[in-house]
């Protein structure tokens, strides 16, 4: 029985855990949909490959490298990062000869992302396996394929094939989505727990005072939403200069995935400041209830004697939006690492500052073989 080895290159992260999640679903499904009668073989290793449509000749290039190191018959790269051709969101690409292909997760949403990833790790074997499908395989690919659509690359570039979202909005959308999903921002929930410890004490502190109550029942409905949204964009505007987290101008990245990286923080940080002051709203409840005796609540307001439980939710909405407020200045003093972590940008430039340290370690034992071999020659016809 034939044997074939496919490699799966994972990228850190949540792309090696979906991948590791579903590759020992894809022998059978392989056998099942491309051929029964070989065996398939999986196989998978984690890389910082750089897989955005920037640096997409090098990504082919490490991959093959990769590919020819391991002794796979194909290799298929899974990466977190985005790709953009032209406007459109580019999901994968692949190339024939070299039996290489990349896909990009986020473009993939995040709505049955594992199943998607599984079916399109398998369509890409399909091609790299057999390039003439036969047609009960083109009727499993049009299936799949109803809302993409191929775009032949330049000539001078590494694959020969692409696939993109049809729908430009609905692509960016998706992509969006998934980047945003990528950057996994529940993990930063228990990193910024001084952003919540600040915003707490200073909503405690600040309802054992009258004039915030009388506040809270004088504001109009428009005005608490108001600051409901101050307090909201305001910490996460000040968490992204605090952090030095806006992508700037630079010769290093195109002007789309420069705006595709700065919307992605903006979404990843606010998604996780709304969680925050929903914590923080949560933890004021109660504070606010024990603290404040309905009794003390009309006697030390003039403004309406006549107290209701829907007035306490005001003053613990006005709180909360003043006591976060005050947590974003807390956000200064957490740990970088921790807030960088959940950007793409930084993420990015680190695994490329770790692609750039593999490649001089390289090239560094290149030239100690190269001048090793040249001192033995010297040494040889010398001794002739």
């Amino acid at each position: 029985m034939e044997k074939v080895t496919v490699g799966l290159i994972t990228a850190p992260g949540l792309s090696e855990k979906m991948s590791r999640d579903i590759i020992d679903w894809l022998s059978d499904l392989a056998g099942h949909e491309i051929d029964e009668t070989v065996d398939w073989h999986f196989d998978y290793k984690t890389h910082p490959l750089a897989s955005s449509a920037e640096f997409i000749s090098e990504s082919f290039d490490k991959a093959e490298a990769i590919k020819d190191d391991n002794g796979w018959d194909m290799a298929i790269a899974v990466s977190d990062l985005p790709s953009i051709s032209s406007g459109k969101v580019v999901i994968s690409e692949f190339n024939e000869d070299k039996k290489v292909s990349l896909i990009s997760v986020p473009a993939l949403g995040i709505l049955r992302n594992k199943k998607k990833l599984r079916n399109l790790i398998i369509h890409h074997i399909e091609q790299l396996y057999d390039n003439n499908p036969s047609e009960e395989k083109e009727e499993i690919k049009s299936n799949f394929m109803n809302r993409i659509s191929v775009m032949d690359p330049d000539e001078n570039e590494a694959s020969n094939n692409r696939y993109i979202l049809k729908s430009t909005l609905g692509g960016w959308t998706k992509l969006v989505a998934g980047m945003t999903y990528m950057n996994q921002p529940w993990t930063a929930f228990s990193n910024l727990k001084t952003i919540v410890a600040l915003s707490f004490a200073t909503g405690t502190y600040i309802s054992v005072f009258s004039t915030p109550w009388e506040l809270s029942l004088d504001y109009s409905l428009w005005r608490l939403i108001l600051l409901y949204f101050i307090a909201i964009f305001g910490m996460t505007g000040w968490l992204i200069y605090a952090h030095n987290l806006w992508e700037r101008v630079s010769t290093k990245n195109q002007s789309s995935y420069r705006y595709l990286y700065n919307f992605t923080t903006m979404a990843t940080l606010l998604g996780i400041t709304i969680v925050n002051y929903l914590i923080v709203y949560l933890l004021l409840t109660v504070s606010i209830i024990i603290f404040v005796p309905m009794g003390l609540f009309e006697t030390w307001t003039q403004i309406d004697p006549d107290v209701k439980w829907m007035d306490y939710l005001n003053l613990i909405w006005f709180a909360s939006s003043a006591g976060i407020l005050a947590g974003a200045l807390g956000s200064t003093v957490e740990d970088e690492e921790k807030i960088h972590n959940v950007t793409y940008s930084y993420r990015q430039m680190y695994r490329y500052r770790q692609i750039e340290e593999e490649n001089q370690k390289k090239s560094k034992a290149q030239q100690t073989e190269e001048y090793a071999g040249k001192e033995q020659t010297h040494d040889e016809s010398g001794g002739d």
